[in-house]
């Protein structure tokens, strides 16, 4: 069987499948928690949680829930959970840079991040040594 043709838009651009955003946002969870020695794991979902509240947030507002140097890798370790290995892409992106330069997170992600995050329970195998 022949998978049907993508469908264009008015703009002639294909659509992307949409993102699951639930599926998403609970892998970043898990991985959040497990790497929790590379970068502890109460500034990440500090990071997190402001920044999915916020919607958008410029570079120094980051800075007032992580110190400089953790942004990077917090953001990091979500794009991993979320997109995989390499880089954050330029469409459907968790999170995009604006013309201003702020970080802006996709609704969806920060929906789910939210909801996510509000019946946060312990997670199966998080108990640390």
């Amino acid at each position: 069987m022949v998978a049907p043709a993508p469908q264009g838009t008015a703009s002639g651009r294909q659509e992307m499948d949409p993102m699951d955003w639930p599926a998403a946002s609970y892998r970043a969870r898990r991985l959040v928690r497990a790497r929790h020695r590379l970068v502890p794991e109460p500034i990440s979902l500090a990071l997190i949680d402001a920044f999915a509240a916020q919607g958008a947030v410029t570079a120094a507002g980051l800075r007032d829930f992580a110190p400089a140097e953790l942004v990077a890798p917090i953001l990091g370790l979500v794009t991993t959970a979320v997109h995989g290995t390499g880089h954050l892409p330029a469409r459907n992106g968790w999170y995009r840079r604006d013309e201003t330069g702020a970080f802006v997170i996709d609704p969806g992600f920060a929906v789910a991040w939210t909801a996510a995050r509000a019946c946060d329970a312990p997670l199966p195998g998080a108990e640390r040594t």
